[in-house]
């Protein structure tokens, strides 16, 4: 398993940060991206912080209504506990940053499954795999390749398609695409809803990832 450090969530901020177009600047060790699409505004990141670096991170967080402030911990409830002091509310406290070895996985594109289209697009080191029913979108996902890591991102299927296997296609078809790119290593975010298939595929926890945003 590898180890979770400033480097690897760097890493994953990258990725994620180039999959969906976000700006990324730094305040200290602590990468942070624009979220133009959401709240317009920035988004820290911090792996296990200290109590200081805590403080000045949940200042900064303070100063507007759309900030958001994200731990990657092993210490959730001594987390929430500190944010609560510091004037930040919880804002989800369900995900789990999660890696995976790519040896041995599949370097062929998978076949579409019966009934459903399919759709790769390769952006440089961005890939985005489509699904669709009748022209209907049915799933999707991103993969954005930073130095030897697979960072996937968004991988969503539409309620009305879940149970037929489309995460699993689509998380197969972005790996032939990482491994075009000579990926070693995967990294991901996953929701709560997520994580079945994830731990099925072989991914593993690293640590949980908990958000705040300011409390007014």
């Amino acid at each position: 398993m590898r180890v979770l450090n400033d480097d690897l969530l760097e890493t994953w901020v990258t990725g994620w940060a180039q999959a969906r177009g976000y700006q990324t600047r730094r305040e200290g060790r602590f990468p942070a991206a624009f979220l133009h699409d959401k709240t317009n505004d920035w988004e820290y990141f911090a792996l296990e912080p200290s109590h200081d670096e805590f403080a000045a991170l949940a200042s900064s967080a303070r100063m507007s209504h759309g900030r958001l402030f994200t731990i990657v911990t092993e210490r959730v409830n001594e987390t929430r506990g500190t944010a609560l002091v510091y004037g930040l509310n919880v804002r989800s406290a369900d995900e789990a940053f999660m890696t995976l070895d790519m040896a041995g996985q599949d370097i062929e594109d998978p076949l579409p499954l019966d009934g459903f289209e399919s759709e790769t697009v390769r952006s440089g080191p961005v890939g985005t795999v489509t699904v669709t029913a009748d022209g209907q979108p049915a799933a999707r996902g991103s993969v954005a390749i930073v130095e030897g890591y697979a960072v996937y991102d968004r991988i969503v299927t539409e309620p009305s398609y879940r149970r037929r296997g489309l995460g699993s296609y689509v998380m197969r078809a972005l790996t032939a695409v990482a491994l075009e790119h000579d990926a070693d290593a995967g990294l991901l975010v996953a929701t709560a809803d997520g994580l079945e298939l994830y731990r099925y595929l072989g991914w593993e926890n690293l640590a949980s990832v908990v958000m705040f945003e300011p409390r007014f």
